[in-house]
């Protein structure tokens, strides 16, 4: 939205010959507590809504049902076989030979018990992933909050200048009628007021733009909202470089879902290392003959030898995998490092210049202003000087507008990252 800093939009005061009746305008944001519209809706209720609807969490959801099925099936054993070893003779004169038997196979090696170890880990990663799925809807919410609540007093801002730019437009009109300005002062307050009618229709349309992305992130595209209640200036925690570092490098789920992958391809590793144990299958059954009337016992062992496949490949390929996830942990914490000092420096960079803005530049900028205005009344400026005052002071709010919720963002970020529940 920084290019809305750049629409020229001024208001002239109304125009009398006494200094004492110049209009100065207050452009400053309005401070906690203001007057807002009853039909609202927070962020909590935003969050409430997300939480309970949004698809990528209930996806996340059914992923932990998936990889927790996966690793029940992979520890159970194989099913026995009926197998009798032996096809069934069907001959004349009491020359059959019937046969019945079970074939089971005996896994060696531990293979089932590795199998559903590296299932678990596997679920236990997807459990992981909810919480960041979790914490990834809530920062996307918290943002797109802050920033329809931006995009709203913005649209304020517009309407408030394009009322007043309205009133000085129709006053120079009088004061023209009257010979006390000249056509020109009528015609650069029109091209002005027609320039605030154009800001603020692309503010609307950014507003509407933002109250759907701010539906989207909630998990309900059809979601209609008419404003949002909040408060731009609220107070965000203060957070230590080290103490928060530490704690994301600790409890941060994109950590743990590394740490978990590596005892994962470990686990796959060994598994990979045991497959040449031969399984054994053992095979036991009866057979009768009706020449003899007789019944003998069936009993077989089989086994593979692992004369020419070892699973070298696999191992290979396991021992490689191994690799890739530590390398993948390292990387993970680097990239988290990356992310929290950048939204660290720009929540600091964003605090000081809301920080600046309130205690220097906005103050200084409506005095400034005051004293122009009460100036050109008395014919001491030109109007082009009173208009370049007043675009300052309107570019001027803009930026602390944008600063506010720059500051409100780069917090949720580092919230996001803390995976704190309340924020801010």
């Amino acid at each position: 939205m920084r290019w809305i800093a750049f629409i020229i939009v001024i208001v002239v005061p109304c125009f009398v010959v006494a200094a004492e009746s110049v209009e100065t305008i207050d452009l400053i944001p309005p401070a906690p507590g203001a007057a807002v519209s009853t039909a609202t809706i927070t962020l909590e209720e935003c969050v409430s809504i997300a939480l309970a609807s949004h698809p990528r969490l209930a996806e996340s959801l059914a992923r932990v049902t998936e990889s927790q099925g996966s690793a029940v099936q992979a520890g159970l054993y194989p099913n026995p076989r009926i197998d009798s070893g032996n096809p069934q003779t069907i001959g004349p004169n009491r020359t059959s030979v019937y046969s019945f038997g079970l074939t089971q196979e005996v896994v060696r090696g531990g293979k089932l018990k590795l199998d559903r170890a590296a299932a678990l880990e596997a679920a236990h990663q997807a459990e992981y992933d909810v919480v960041r799925r979790r914490f990834d809807v809530l920062t996307g919410v918290r943002q797109e909050f802050f920033s329809t609540l931006a995009a709203q007093r913005r649209k304020a801002l517009f309407e408030k200048l394009l009322e007043l730019s309205k009133r000085s437009e129709q006053t120079s009109l009088n004061l023209f009628d009257a010979e006390q300005v000249s056509e020109t002062d009528v015609l650069l307050l029109r091209v002005e007021r027609r320039r605030a009618e154009t800001a603020l229709q692309g503010a609307e349309i950014a507003l509407i733009g933002q109250r759907r992305q701010l539906a989207t992130s909630i998990g309900v595209s059809m979601f209609s909202m008419s404003e949002v209640r909040g408060n731009l200036t609220t107070n965000v925690p203060q957070f230590d470089d080290e103490e928060v570092l530490t704690r994301v490098l600790l409890n941060s789920p994109v950590v743990q879902i590394a740490n978990l992958d590596v005892n994962r391809t470990v686990l796959l590793l060994r598994r990979a290392e045991v497959e040449p144990i031969p399984n054994l299958v053992v095979q036991g059954g009866t057979q009768y003959s009706e020449s003899t009337a007789n019944y003998q016992a069936l009993v077989g062992l089989y086994l593979n030898v692992p004369l020419w496949n070892q699973n070298e490949g696999n191992i290979m390929a396991a021992n490689a995998s191994v690799r890739r996830s530590m390398a993948n942990r390292l990387a993970v914490q680097q990239e988290l490092t990356k992310q929290l000092a950048d939204a660290i420096t720009r929540q600091r960079i964003a605090e000081q210049v809301v920080k600046n803005y309130e205690e220097g530049i906005l103050p200084d900028a409506m005095r400034t202003l005051e004293l122009v205005q009460k100036a050109y009344a008395r014919g001491q400026f030109e109007i082009s000087r009173l208009l370049q005052t007043q675009r300052s002071v309107f570019e001027a709010n803009i930026d602390y507008i944008s600063a506010l919720e720059n500051r409100l963002n780069a917090a949720a970020d580092i919230a996001g990252l803390l995976q704190m529940e309340e924020f801010p």
